[in-house]
């Protein structure tokens, strides 16, 4: 049995120059000669799944990291991986592969807002060498869960 790296490899030199440049994009289109369905990229879940109909809610990402709560932010993490693999299988259920449909989560803003270009975005939560360990690895370790589990 092939690894995963190993089957990638194989699929990716299959594709010719055209549908690896289309992969490229949010709205990657379905490669229907080598099995590949269309994926959109595009969703977020920096503070519950966001965009894909009714979904837990949870405060922004500088209100959690008011909480100086790590194990909080891991939890509500998990609960929130946990919702977007609900979404993402009922969705694929339905065939569905729009926008805010797929597993690919644009979250959590780990530390861009240091760059001067990014001045004054107050939704991270990782702004300083401080807190930034208490609030990334907890929503890394959940992430991480999530993929583990696809």
């Amino acid at each position: 049995m092939k690894s995963n790296q190993e089957r990638a490899a194989d699929l990716v030199s299959r594709m010719t120059l055209a549908e690896k440049v289309s992969q490229m994009v949010h709205d990657a289109p379905a490669i229907e000669r080598l099995g590949i369905p269309a994926y959109n990229w595009w969703n977020e879940c920096l503070h519950g799944v966001a965009r894909a109909g009714a979904a837990t809610v949870f405060p922004q990402a500088i209100g959690l990291a008011a909480t100086w709560n790590p194990d909080l932010v891991h939890r509500i993490a998990v609960a929130t991986s946990d919702e977007a693999r609900a979404k993402h299988h009922q969705a694929l259920r339905r065939n569905i592969r729009q926008i805010y449909s797929g597993l690919t989560q644009w979250s959590p803003n780990v530390n861009i807002f240091r760059d001067p270009r990014w001045a004054g975005v107050r939704r991270p939560m990782a702004r300083t060498r401080v807190s930034r360990p208490a609030w990334v690895w907890p929503l890394s370790r959940a992430c991480r869960a999530m993929i583990r589990t696809i």
